[in-house]
């Protein structure tokens, strides 16, 4: 009997991620946060966590970047993007982190990430 559903697929096989990045952005609701402040050190190493918040919560935070940025917590979609530090890349650099984290390239796919459990 067939299932109906699709049981396996890849982010990349599914939908293009600038496509679904863009997507995001119009979302006034969509929010962004990383466990610590982002850096030219550290910005390889951390992932982006992604979440709609209820309306009634929407932070008024605007910065992964900025010093002030308390670690983990929740900033608009948008104002993550449009306030990234210039040194890390701008807005460009911030798409460039979001798209390295939602994807394998294929270094990762045959090197530190060919198995399930790798990835």
């Amino acid at each position: 009997m067939p299932k109906g559903a699709l049981l396996h697929a890849h982010l990349d096989a599914m939908v293009n991620v600038n496509v679904l990045l863009k997507l995001a952005l119009d979302q006034p609701v969509m929010h962004v946060r990383a466990s610590l402040r982002l850096t030219a050190k550290n910005l390889k190493a951390l992932l982006p966590e992604f979440k709609a918040l209820p309306r009634d919560k929407v932070s008024n935070l605007t910065s992964l970047t900025d010093d002030a940025y308390p670690d983990g917590e929740w900033v608009p979609l948008r104002c993550a993007r449009e306030n990234f530090d210039p040194n890390l890349g701008g807005p460009a650099g911030f798409d460039k982190w979001v798209t390295r984290a939602l994807t394998i390239n294929p270094s990762e796919a045959y090197g530190t990430h060919d198995t399930p459990t790798k990835v």
